[in-house]
């Protein structure tokens, strides 16, 4: 190919063509089931039973006791450690999902942050992302209204109009704690208004609400005062920056605790009894200045001892939990409660791999490696090192190859084909 223009010009005509359907019947298959770079699309369990067993030692101890713990997933890169805190994270939603219906009890919230940052201020600011602005409204605004239809008569003499209400409004202002109004805060303040309510002693009200079953601070109280309250829609601040803005470089750490115990209180008060951070690819921290570092790992800590009804879920390389973390003792016992580490695929686990996702585009489960030999899948653990992300790869592509070429079987050269694909 001479130059740029002539690669243009060939992409931009393959693009035309209608993709060809690819028929993997050949091989007993509704479609390739191994993913094009590696990186599984679907959640799998663990293909050690032993991993289950402590993923079900961390979920329960933690939540049962109402204690932090910290499980620390080491690997080298492409070994599944994402995959793993995914699945984790997954089992958790669903067993509040299952508990809920069943009556049993158990009741959390997971927070999934892909790196952790480089201050803890920014990780406390991504759980909040995560739980999502709307829903905290929501659950601040259920604890408030909750407290206030407690008390209906108190509230009336408190926030009452000036004036006398005429029958009609009486008996309107009862509404504010029926449904559709009680549950949505914007429909509230409209009825509330409509009806001459005292909008200042609402908010005073409010604000003591939320200082006596939050948080005590009045400087996030009236943040979070302001997420619900306001005397005009217009005047609403539904940006992120009314929370985010707390935590200000003076005093950070201090607001840093405050700011998480907060966020914890909330949602325990609507129901949830647990909070489950993950931070992915936690050896970035390795990549921060000394100083930076230095005060990251000593606010964590501190995040920690402060906040116990929280537990955290990190993932790592071997190397960084050794030369970095184990270097702070306090942090390192923290992080530490369980460790779970990935080794690579061994043949026996890589059979066991293959059959899972071949599985999973068969009409009937079988305990077949086919199209895939002995042989070949041998040749997929020496080529990868037993890495899961190459070991996939491989199998994706010898797929491919093997359909292209009408090979029933994937036989050693084809696994020396899909590994000069991938240019390894």
């Amino acid at each position: 190919m001479s130059n740029k223009e002539d690669l243009l010009k060939e992409i931009l005509e393959d693009l035309k063509k209608k993709p060809v359907e690819k028929d993997y019947s050949f091989f007993g298959l509704k479609f390739n089931p191994f993913p094009l770079a590696g990186l599984p699309r679907f959640i799998m369990p663990p293909l050690d039973p032993d991993i289950d067993e402590k993923v079900k030692h961390f979920i329960t101890s933690t939540y049962k006791e109402g204690e932090y713990g910290g499980l620390t997933i080491i690997g080298e890169f492409g070994m599944g450690k994402t995959h793993l805190m995914k699945y984790i994270q997954s089992l958790i939603d669903e067993l509040t999902v299952l508990a809920r219906k069943r009556k049993i009890d158990f009741s959390a919230v997971t927070c999934f942050i892909d790196r952790p940052e480089d201050t803890p201020q920014r990780v406390v600011h991504k759980i909040i992302e995560e739980i999502g602005l709307d829903k905290i409204r929501k659950y601040v605004w259920k604890i408030v209204i909750d407290k206030l239809a407690a008390d209906k008569a108190d509230f009336y003499e408190k926030c009452k109009p000036r004036y006398s209400l005429i029958p009609q409004r009486e008996e309107r202002w009862h509404e504010l704690f029926e449904e559709p109004v009680k549950s949505n805060y914007l429909e509230f303040l409209k009825r509330f208004k409509e009806l001459g309510g005292n909008f200042k002693k609402l908010q005073e009200s409010v604000r003591e609400i939320i200082k006596k079953e939050i948080v005590d601070d009045s400087a996030l109280a009236d943040r979070y005062l302001n997420l619900i309250i306001f005397a005009d829609e217009k005047e609403a601040d539904i940006s992120w920056d009314i929370l985010a803005g707390y935590v200000s470089k003076r005093d950070i750490q201090h607001k840093e605790i405050v700011f998480l115990n907060s966020i914890v209180e909330i949602l325990r008060k609507v129901g949830f009894k647990h909070l489950y951070v993950f931070v992915d690819e936690f050896e970035d921290i390795g990549k921060l200045s000394a100083a930076k570092k230095t005060n990251y790992l000593l606010t964590l800590v501190t995040l920690i001892n402060r906040e116990r009804r929280w537990s955290v879920i990190v993932s790592l390389t071997k190397d960084i939990l050794e030369e970095e973390i184990k270097s702070e003792p306090p942090l390192y016992d923290r992080l530490t409660t369980q460790i779970i580490e990935l080794k690579p695929l061994d043949i026996s686990k890589g059979k066991e791999l293959i059959i899972r996702y071949l599985n999973m585009a068969r009409e009937k489960e079988t305990n077949s490696i086919s199209p895939f030999t002995d042989e070949s899948i041998k040749r997929m653990i020496e080529i990868s090192e037993g890495n899961y992300r190459s070991f996939l790869l491989l199998a994706y592509n010898s797929i491919e190859i093997a359909l292209k070429q009408r090979m029933p079987q994937i036989n050693k050269e084809v696994i020396e084909k899909a590994k000069e694909l991938r240019g390894i």
